[in-house]
This record gives structure tokens, C-alpha cells and sequence, in this order.
């Protein structure tokens, strides 16, 4: 019995063995394929270049925020209104610059009469967003989905529904007085198989030209720019869509933008600062361009760590009937507030001028059109208790502690300076200012942590700093569970030593409000 039992002991040792090689060859293999060749180098400091401006005007960071069509239309669960206090207390906090905000005009349709349109129509989420904006100053990029307009089987637009569309928007911003309404879109994502287009450029080229001289025939093209491509950007194809919009459009569209949804191994090397760059170079000089969609899809990737959300993120997915297919569930994670400031980061440092997160609220959009089954992207679901039974779901997720740090010290009119970062995995640095006030936010995605310093040119010091620090355990809050400063008063020296934990979060400031 004593050998059999030492034979099986041994047979453990063994297994065990070959399983740590395994594990060790898999995280090998994890940090070669997803970090690429970026390497620390033995230079600590950060260094913000207040002589080298990126950006002079920013627009601002914020979010998606649809007026919930399947509440209103299929749901019979209106938003109430202890609900959108709710949202407007804890956007009050987070302070949005850019709200971007998208609804079907194919609703403003009798379903028996397609040429009878009723501006009015299940109308009362969108006044409620834009009364917010338009109260609070936020830059409204306003769009269609796009479907009823065109067709893409016939290949032909329909121009009598763009003439209601044009109306429609001249309803909200002339005769009910939303001037946050600033940017429009004709159709959502028109290069992407599925929308209105169906990846047919011609046609949203000619939908959105007519749009464009219907506007002007009643003098809106002065009040609201035309935005665009729109385009959801995969690969070099989707990219050559903003080349030829700037040849075919000129001064007609007022302002490029674009969405983009990585995955997170691109993060760990240029590869994603690299796409950024290709598209920023194809419009034209002297226009902005922002990224009016952007989040995480991590069965984009081919590395190990995508491979792995992708999984975790199906699983549960196929788990919850209440989820839809078109989900990132892995929102509920801590470590998704540092990617998602990451990815933003990259963003801001690229030279764009603002920055959508998809979305706000889960409860805004369904897989189905009747259905239930919510697509879990945003910072809560407002609807988690009458809908599902979940009240829990109503919560904060953890990212909006980091994300609402972006937007709210980084207002509207901030100018960006470039920032020389050392070459250390997953480090990501952003600096701003407005009207004598900074923001320097350091984000680091990786697990290692890192002694820095930081220097600013030609300020020797920064006072009445706060200090926040997103972190796994032990953040600080306030009483209504929104971050709190985890020091304040501070004084910042030009080359003071900071420690900067992996996989933290950390925003230095003297913006008050």
C-alpha cells in the first residue's frame, strides 16, 4: 500500500509540474504576443510639455445616451421620475461635455401610413436628454438610425422621409430651442453590414448630401454641422471612408467622426495608437475629428488575453437570457475602468477632440425589438428593478469611477498638452488645461507597478491638488458613492516622486467646482 501511495503521490508531483510549465509558457506566451516589443526603459520621468499644445479646443469626453425606445414603445415601462433624478444626480457628478444621442425616425411614422409623420410621437425621452444638455451646457451630437430613408435593395433614397427628417430636426432646434444640439448624423454605422445602408457608401453619400441641401434651403446647416462618416472602423476599408467623404463633401461636413471598438491586446502596443493616427491623417486640415462611439469588443483580438474575455464574456452571456448577444458583461469588472480610461487616453493623446463611451445605461437597448434582453454595456441599468427584478443592476459598475474622473476634470474648451511618457508596459499619461487649472491623469493597464517623476515645463508647481486613485481595494467614495479624493490640498513639485500601482488609475488635479 506505502508504494502504491508513493507512486500516486508521485504521479501528483508530476502532474502538477507539467501544469505550472503550461501556466508559465501560457503567461510567457501572453506577454511576447500582447505586449509586443515595448519595453521599460531605465528614464522614470514623465515629462508635460506645456510648450507643445496637441489640442487647443477640446470638445469633451461623455457618453451615449438614447432616449429608450423599447421603454417607451414596447416595454410600457416609462422611465419615472424618481429614475431620471436618478440619471441626472449622477450625471451632475460625472459632467459630460459631449452626449451623444441617436433615435429612429421610422417611429414618428403611423404604422398604417408611412407618409404620416408625427414629430411628437413617443418623443418624451429625447426632450428629457436634451432639456439636460441644453440646461447644462453639453454639446448634443444628435443622429438617425437611419432606416426608412433609403433603401439599400433598390439602391435609391427616399426623399420625402429626409424632408420629415430635416424637419424633424429643425423641430428641436429652432422651434423647441435646443441649441446643445451642435452635430447630425443621417445614418448609424453605414458601412457596416445590418444598418441602413448596408455598407453601401454611394448611398449614404447621396441620403446625406440631400440631408445636407435641405438643411441649408431653411437656413439649419448654420445652426447644426453635418458629422460624419459615422463609420464603425475594422480594417483599412472602413478607414477609406473618411478619404472619401472629404472629397466628396468639403465644407458640408462640419466635423469628422468615427467609431472605434479595439480589442484590449492592441493596447500593449502601437497598434492601436496606429490606427488612430491613420484615421486622424485623412481629414482635412483645420477640422476636428472624435470617436462618437468607442468601448471594448474582445472577439476582435486574436491574442491570448482576448481570447480569454471573449470566453468569459460569452459564457455569460449564454448564462442570462436577460443579456443580449451584442454585450460586454465583463462592464461588472473592476479591471474594465482602467482599460476603458486607457483606451480614452489613447484617444485624447492621438489628437481627437472628444470621446463617446457606448453607452450609458443598459436600458436603453435590447437584442430583440420587444425583448427584454438588455445589451449590458453602461454604467448601471436604471430599469434593473421594474424590468428584471434586479434592483443590484441599478447600482454603479465600477467603471464609472474612473470614466466620470475624465469627464469631469477634462471641460469643454481644455487644451491638451503632449506628454513624454517612459516606454513602460500598459502606461498611459494625459495632461490639460483651462483657465489656470490642470488635470494629469496616469493610467497604467499593466500589473507591474512603476516609480516615476513628473515634471511639468515652466511651472515649477502645482497647488491645491486632489488626489484620486481608482484602485481594486480601498478606493475612496463619498455619501453618495461617487469618488472621493483619497488626499487633498497637495502641493505638486515639477519632479516629484510618484508610485503608480499596476492596474490603477490616478487623476492629480485643481479643477474645483
Amino acid at each position: 500500500m506505502k508504494n502504491i501511495m508513493n507512486e500516486i503521490t508521485s504521479k501528483k508531483v508530476m502532474i502538477l509540474a507539467v501544469l505550472l510549465m503550461v501556466f508559465t509558457a501560457t503567461i510567457t506566451s501572453c506577454n511576447e504576443k500582447d505586449y509586443g516589443d515595448k519595453r521599460d526603459i531605465t528614464d522614470n520621468e514623465i515629462i508635460v510639455r506645456t510648450s507643445q499644445v496637441i489640442n487647443d479646443n477640446y470638445i469633451g469626453n461623455g457618453v451615449q445616451w438614447d432616449p429608450y425606445p423599447q421603454a417607451y414603445k414596447y416595454w410600457g415601462e416609462p422611465i419615472s421620475d424618481q429614475d431620471w433624478d436618478k440619471l441626472y444626480k449622477r450625471l451632475d457628478f460625472m459632467k459630460p461635455n459631449l452626449v451623444r444621442v441617436v433615435y429612429g425616425s421610422f417611429d414618428k411614422y403611423a404604422s398604417d401610413d408611412v407618409d404620416g409623420y408625427d414629430q411628437d410621437k413617443f418623443i418624451e425621452g429625447l426632450l428629457k436628454i436634451l432639456q439636460y444638455c441644453q440646461d447644462n451646457q453639453i454639446s448634443v451630437l444628435l443622429g438617425d438610425w437611419g432606416f426608412n430613408q433609403v433603401s439599400f435593395n433598390e439602391n435609391k433614397i427616399f426623399e420625402n422621409r429626409l424632408d420629415n427628417a430635416v424637419q424633424y430636426l429643425d423641430y428641436l432646434v429652432t422651434t423647441k430651442g435646443f441649441s446643445c444640439i451642435k452635430y447630425y448624423t443621417t445614418i448609424n454605422e453605414p458601412n457596416l453590414g445590418g444598418s441602413a445602408s448596408n455598407g453601401n457608401y454611394d448611398l449614404w453619400r447621396d441620403a446625406t448630401l440631400y440631408f445636407h441641401n435641405k438643411m441649408k434651403e431653411i437656413g439649419l446647416d448654420t445652426k447644426v454641422k453635418l458629422a460624419g462618416p459615422d463609420v464603425a472602423v475594422f480594417n483599412n476599408s472602413d478607414i477609406d471612408w473618411i478619404s472619401r467623404s472629404s472629397n466628396d463633401f468639403g465644407d458640408k461636413l462640419g466635423i469628422y467622426e468615427v467609431h472605434t471598438y479595439p480589442p484590449k491586446g492592441v493596447m500593449f502596443s502601437n497598434e492601436y495608437e496606429d490606427l488612430l493616427s491613420r484615421m486622424k491623417e485623412r481629414v482635412p486640415a483645420g477640422y476636428q475629428i472624435i470617436i462618437g462611439e468607442f468601448g471594448y469588443k474582445y472577439d476582435t483580438g486574436d491574442s491570448n488575453i482576448d481570447q480569454v474575455l471573449a470566453s468569459q464574456n460569452s459564457n455569460k452571456i449564454n448564462s442570462d437570457p436577460n443579456i443580449a448577444d451584442d454585450s460586454n458583461t465583463l462592464v461588472n469588472e473592476y479591471f474594465h475602468g482602467v482599460d476603458l480610461v486607457g483606451l480614452t487616453m489613447k484617444i485624447v493623446n492621438a489628437g481627437y477632440s472628444g470621446g463617446v463611451n457606448w453607452g450609458l445605461d443598459d436600458a436603453m437597448h435590447s437584442g430583440t425589438t420587444t425583448g427584454t434582453d438588455l445589451k449590458v454595456w453602461g454604467f448601471w441599468n436604471i430599469l434593473g428593478e421594474e424590468l428584471q427584478s434586479k434592483p443590484e443592476s441599478e447600482n454603479l459598475r465600477p467603471h464609472f469611477y474612473s470614466f466620470s474622473l475624465l469627464c469631469r476634470y477634462m471641460q469643454k474648451g481644455s487644451k491638451v498638452f503632449k506628454v513624454e511618457v517612459p516606454s513602460k508596459i500598459g502606461l498611459d499619461v494625459i495632461a490639460v488645461e483651462k483657465d489656470g487649472k490642470y488635470m494629469i491623469a496616469i493610467s497604467n493597464m499593466y500589473s507591474a507597478d512603476y516609480e516615476l517623476s513628473l515634471s511639468i515645463e515652466n511651472l515649477e508647481q502645482l497647488t491645491g491638488v486632489k488626489k484620486f486613485v481608482y484602485k481594486e481595494e480601498g478606493r475612496k467614495y463619498d455619501a453618495d458613492g461617487y469618488p472621493a479624493p483619497e488626499e487633498e490640498n497637495l502641493t505638486i513639485n515639477s519632479g516629484d516622486k510618484l508610485t503608480i500601482a499596476g492596474e490603477t488609475f490616478t487623476v492629480l488635479t485643481n479643477f474645483d467646482f
